[in-house]
């Protein structure tokens, strides 16, 4: 494999052993470097902590095309993570002219630059490792942001509805919203809304995936996907897409408890999973 033994003889790397030796990634050190490959698919590797003055964009920018090797030809876009780091997804082209699929993340530490870099041969293969990669990510961090996780309000009616005819019981009416916030700057949102009325029940379920980026208490949400699903009175299912508007929230974190007030000064308040 020879592009990624290529990226670790210039990339000097110090960490301990983690789970992904446990999962079946195999460690290689060679001239100081060490990095965690996964047969000839994947690898997962840290740069060196190098001095820094500057944020974690600026850092990330600067590595993608310096020490963390290769031309970006798609994709790269620097977006802020969870917790202050930043965060790149992009595809590579190396020196013998074959394309990588990568995904970086840095944060700057004690006047420290850090960075992590995950790269696979193919668009399989980087969705299959990209959960293990990012969570390789987080636990190296240290620290997750204050919102990072899965959040969850909702409330179930404790009436429930009896057909006086057939005597079968109707679902109780309720609602839940849950947000889950990863530490490489995605979330997702899904939420199921149920009404019955006598024998007629009437569901919503939305289902949105998008990035966000948290600067102090101000928390910016930006759909990238995502569906509305209604169905009415036992009717046909409807499907329709969501709208990709971007919003921006107070949040205040106290124990298990975050708070997200948006833009009008609703509040809403969610349980830590």
């Amino acid at each position: 494999m020879r592009l990624l033994t290529t990226l670790i003889t210039f990339c000097g790397i110090g960490f301990a052993a983690t789970a992904l030796e446990n999962d079946g990634w195999r460690k290689q050190e060679q001239n100081g470097a060490v990095a965690y490959f996964k047969g000839e698919e994947a690898m997962i590797m840290m740069a060196p902590a190098k001095p820094f003055a500057g944020d974690a964009r600026a850092g990330l920018t600067k590595g993608m095309q310096s020490y963390l090797g290769g031309k970006v030809v798609a994709g790269g876009e620097v977006r802020d993570a969870d917790g202050g780091a930043a965060m790149a997804e992009y595809e590579v082209q190396e020196p013998n002219g074959s394309r990588t699929h990568r995904a970086a993340m840095a944060w700057v530490r004690n006047g420290q630059l850090e960075a992590m870099l995950f790269a696979t041969n193919d668009s399989a293969s980087y969705q299959k490792y990209r959960p293990t990669a990012m969570a390789f990510f987080a636990s190296h961090r240290g620290t997750d942001g204050p919102i990072t996780g899965e959040w969850y309000s909702g409330r179930i009616s404790t009436i429930v509805r009896q057909d006086s005819v057939t005597g079968a019981l109707a679902p109780p009416s309720g609602n839940n919203m849950t947000y889950k916030f990863l530490p490489d700057g995605t979330y997702q949102q899904y939420g199921l809304m149920q009404f019955t009325y006598s024998t007629c029940i009437n569901s919503y379920f939305m289902n949105i995936t998008g990035t966000y980026t948290l600067r102090g208490s101000e928390l910016t949400t930006t759909p990238t996907d995502g569906t509305f699903d209604s169905r009415t009175c036992g009717g046909a299912p409807v499907r329709k897409p969501t709208t990709k508007a971007v919003s921006v929230f107070q949040v205040r974190v106290s124990g298990n408890e975050l708070t997200m007030t948006d833009a009008k000064g609703a509040s809403s308040t969610y349980r830590r999973k």
